[in-house]
């Protein structure tokens, strides 16, 4: 059975690591819409404001809001703070798949054994509820 509880506690653990960076992908992805978006509103919003019509003013603000320098640092500290934060959200929900992972590749044979016992539970709830939708709310609508 050893050889069991560690091919299903390394596909679980690879599953979940998996799973952890596309969530962190997918968020920091969304921060850094979000830190775009800021940003071009943000330019936008100065390089309207005027003190007087000028034309040099505005030939300065419209050339400054399309060649803005200083917006692609925070579009990047977005990204890397959503991965970050995604990662981190993520993980906290496979606690349990790689304490027990950990449990069932280095421990002893019967422990080892109520680790991927436990393991399986683990998944098949998770399969369960995410699949068929019975431990989530249906009164949406009321």
């Amino acid at each position: 059975m050893t050889i069991l509880s560690k091919t299903a506690a390394s596909l679980s653990l690879f599953s979940s690591i998996r799973d952890i960076h596309k969530t962190a992908v997918i968020n920091s992805n969304n921060a850094y819409a979000k830190a775009s978006s800021d940003t071009f509103i943000e330019t936008s919003v100065a390089a309207q404001k005027a003190n007087r019509i000028s034309a040099k003013d505005a030939a300065r603000k419209n050339w400054i809001l399309k060649n803005n320098f200083f917006g692609g640092i925070n579009e990047v500290l977005g990204r890397i703070g959503g991965y970050i934060t995604g990662a981190l959200s993520a993980s906290v929900s496979y606690i349990p798949n790689f304490i027990l992972g950990g449990i069932a590749m280095f421990s002893k044979e019967k422990l080892a054994t109520f680790a991927t016992i436990g393991l399986g539970i683990v998944e098949l709830f998770d399969f369960i509820k995410n699949s068929s939708g019975l431990f989530e709310r249906s009164d949406y609508l009321k």
